[in-house]
């Protein structure tokens, strides 16, 4: 998904006629007072959907067939102005807006006393019964269209010999005209949905009928712009972006965040409107200024307008505004129009000049219904499906718009092909796919993963590695791969190669054969960097030692019986080697050369509302704020492809993540485990330590590795992220925008040494006593935006360690 959000950046576009007979309205829209531009201000036609919204430098352009006799502009902050339209004429109108600005007086004003505050105290007590959420089931068909725009592109590149085959991109920047910041639309698509709310079950779905995209993947380009909206509503509590709780104005406990001010009443329709303006009481809590306009009697919200407040502890965003518009539909006031403007750059400053992105969609509600829509969802086994017939000729979305689209928006469909044949952006393209999977594409083949070609270890001494594995245009059934290494020290080869053959990617069903002959560490956690990683012998405390040579081919059929929902089941054979730090040693002392198990599996994973974005083989699961349910099962078989053991072991383990705004959000991760049978310590729990310098969020960070074993185990992981919620208010720190999170694990287990005595434990290896193992840590977030610290401390089981406190760092990116 990463690849395809980063290639929206080079693609670029020209300009194609518009036809005659049409209205043009061009200007720019100021502050009054400064002179300032105002990006992102709103022109629309009274009583129409047809409009736009300034670039980054105040300026627009707005060309159709189909005005209206005034224009009205309205920007966050300000007050709105309405003109007159000359038809079929040229317009050029520029705005000067004021700021509005809201005093209660100089009388002193009591609590309760000011009227926006009771409305809003009525606005909240009917939340319930206006949320369309909470209205009965409905269905709606929906227009969407969603715009990138590339911001800051220098003028200045068009000088540079290495982009001379891009001069039509700088042609196409010079004939915007804009002065001051450049800005480039790259990227544009549409959608027409039958959207359903389905009340008695708890959920909505999203049926794409027709979809056009500039040059992407109809499927993944849908849902991914389908993602946008979920999980927003303005009568929630809190608007979730990513993992921040924004607070909203219609919050439970608004009037403790936000100032509220009655500004203008009036009557439409014989219905009384209230118009209230709100601001934040601490700009640097997560929280948005704005408009709200109210109904008397229901105290339904008719529009709301919302802006992130600049000050908001919130990394990469410079402008986020949201704004939905609600129409009457059988007394109840239900969505008619909604747009969202994100406006995104590394540095955050609105006066950044580093480049960025501009993200905007609008989706515009029709033929609003309230109607059972159970019987009609069954089909729907995903949130948002693509029917198979999306592609439409340009006579359909001709008749399907409810707007025209502006000039700008045409000539995205109409270039968007001519960079993909340049030869500059094809590489860099295949630099951006190899940074995100680690492969670097040839076509039919790609080679990689490059962060294996060389590590280091005091069992292979320095490794050499080269592996490969065909794409989806080698075939779209079926993908193969292989390895090779070698180790210095050990002078031995090492390999590995399999298949994976696709029945269907959509719902996934998949046969998978994989063998190898290769070094592994056990007992390490699913999350860490592999032993034969590079960045692994960098953050490395200490040489890693213990290490087995293991032999072992598995076969496995995967299928996915709706998105969420997946059940597994495989048959293996692996053999263990005995190792210099690691030897296998029975109760004589006698070195054992190998022990060998053969196996049958069975693993389920259900991740309810779980979506997954495909792109040819590769899946990008995004999971909200539901529990996921893992389950495992494994039957040793003595005979059994050569195996030595008979034994049984099962494994579940529930992730969740809750939010617990505005405190931030919490998550844990809780697993259990039981095995039976007579068997050595490599087919037990092993659990995962962790001796690098590298926060392992899967792991005990101050466990060393293979130091603890079990046949019946419990553990749980636990973290709270406060988001900011106490720095944010510190004078110094708050500036930093630093954020706190804290944690612990532990872990309880027990180990029967006369059911597992054919092998002597290893080392420091041992089982748990009557205690528990814990771990608790503290640290910060957000450092320089992408860094995280945290201090881990070891609370017992220390005898024979020093390291009872710890510093682990970990890099991440996140809103």
């Amino acid at each position: 998904m990463l690849t395809k959000l980063l290639t929206f950046i080079l693609f670029i576009l020209s300009i194609s006629t518009i036809s005659a007979q049409t209205t043009e309205i061009s200007g720019k829209v100021t502050e009054k007072e400064t002179g300032n531009p105002i990006p992102y201000a709103n022109l629309v036609f009274s009583g129409s959907f047809i409009g736009t919204t300034t670039d980054i430098n105040g300026n627009y352009t707005l060309k159709t067939s189909k005005p209206g006799a005034t224009l009205v502009v309205s920007a966050i902050g300000f007050k709105k102005q309405t003109v007159p339209i000359k038809i079929n004429q040229k317009n050029v109108i520029d705005f000067a807006l004021e700021e509005e600005v809201f005093t209660l007086g100089e009388v002193k004003i009591l609590p309760g006393e000011n009227p926006a505050n009771i409305i809003v105290r009525n606005i909240i007590a009917n939340k319930n019964l206006n949320n369309p959420r909470e209205l009965p089931s409905w269905k709606s068909r929906i227009y969407a269209k969603t715009e990138i725009d590339l911001k800051n592109v220098s003028r200045n590149l068009a000088n540079q010999k290495i982009l001379a085959d891009f001069e039509f991109i700088f042609a196409y920047l010079d004939s915007i005209g804009t002065q001051g910041k450049t800005f480039l639309p790259v990227f544009f698509t549409e959608t027409i949905s039958n959207y359903y709310h389905d009340r008695e079950k708890g959920k909505d779905h999203e049926e794409i009928i027709a979809s056009k995209a500039s040059g992407m993947k109809t499927d993944f380009l849908s849902q991914l712009t389908g993602k946008l909206y979920e999980d927003v509503s303005i009568y929630d509590n809190y608007v979730t972006i990513s993992e921040v709780g924004l607070i909203s104005p219609v919050n439970n406990m608004a009037l403790q965040f936000y100032r509220f001010y009655l500004v203008d009443s009036i009557v439409s329709e014989d219905n009384k409107i209230y118009e209230l303006s709100f601001r934040p009481k601490l700009p640097q809590e997560p929280v948005f200024i704005g408009k709200l306009w109210v109904e008397d009697g229901s105290f339904a919200l008719t529009k709301i307008e919302i802006q992130l407040s600049d000050k908001a502890n919130v990394n990469f965003i410079n402008n986020l505004q949201y704004a939905v518009e609600f129409q009457k539909t059988e007394g109840k006031w239900v969505p008619r129009n909604e747009s969202i403007v994100a406006d995104v750059d590394i540095q955050k400053n609105k006066d950044s000049e580093l480049l960025g992105v501009i993200a905007r969609k609008t989706n515009i509600y029709e033929d609003f219904r309230f109607m059972p829509v159970s019987e009609e969802t069954k089909k729907f086994r995903e949130q948002i499906t693509v029917a198979p017939d999306v592609i439409k000729d340009e006579e359909f979305w001709l008749n399907a718009r409810p707007i025209e689209l502006q000039q700008r928006e045409e000539n995205i469909y109409s270039m968007v092909d001519s960079i993909k044949n340049v030869k500059l952006f094809r590489t860099t393209a295949e630099y951006i796919y190899m940074f995100y999977y680690g492969y670097r594409d040839l076509g039919k083949v790609e080679l990689g993963p490059y962060y294996y070609l060389y590590s280091a270890n005091k069992v292979e001494g320095s490794r050499f590695r080269l592996g490969a594995r065909t794409t989806y245009k080698f075939n779209k059934n079926l993908r193969l791969n292989g390895y090779s290494a070698y180790g210095t020290l050990d002078n031995e080869f090492k390999y590995g190669g399999g298949l994976e053959y696709f029945f269907s990617v959509k719902p996934l069903t998949v046969l998978t054969f994989q063998g190898q002959h290769d070094v592994e560490m056990l007992g390490k956690s699913s999350n860490a960097f592999m032993e034969q990683n590079i960045i692994t012998t960098i953050l490395s405390k200490t040489p890693n030692t213990k290490l087995s040579m293991v032999d072992r081919i598995e076969l496995s059929a995967k299928k996915e019986w709706f998105t969420g929902f997946l059940n597994e089941f495989g048959v293996s054979s692996g053999k263990i080697f005995t190792a210099p730090y690691l030897p296998l040693v029975n109760q004589q002392g006698d070195t054992v050369p190998s022990i060998q198990s053969g196996e049958l599996s069975f693993k389920l994973r259900y991740a309810p509302n779980e979506e997954v974005l495909r792109d040819d083989f590769e899946r990008t699961a995004i999971s909200g704020y539901d529990p996921i349910f893992m389950f495992q099962m494994n039957k040793g078989i003595n005979g059994f492809l050569g195996g030595d053991y008979n034994y049984f072991k099962i494994h579940a383990g529930l992730m969740d993540k809750w939010k617990i705004n505005p405190l931030g959000y919490s998550q844990y991760y809780l697993q259990v485990g039981k095995i039976w049978g007579d068997v050595p310590w490599p087919y037990l729990k092993i659990h995962e330590g962790n001796e690098t310098y590298a926060w392992d969020s899967q792991a005990f960070n101050l466990m060393y590795y293979q130091e603890f074993v079990s046949d019946t185990y419990i553990s749980l992981f636990w973290e709270h992220h406060f988001v900011g919620f106490f720095l944010n208010k510190v004078p110094v720190f708050r500036k930093l925008k630093w954020r706190e999170v804290v944690g612990m694990r532990t872990l309880w287990g027990s180990y029967d040494e006369e059911k597992h005595n054919s092998l002597l434990l290893p080392g420091n290896m041992k089982g748990l006593g009557n205690q528990p193992y814990m771990e608790f840590s503290a640290g910060l977030e957000n450092i320089f935006k992408f860094l995280r610290v945290d201090g881990v401390w070891r609370t017992n089981y220390n005898e024979q360690t020093k390291h009872q406190f710890g510093l682990l760092f970990s890099l991440q990116v996140r809103l």
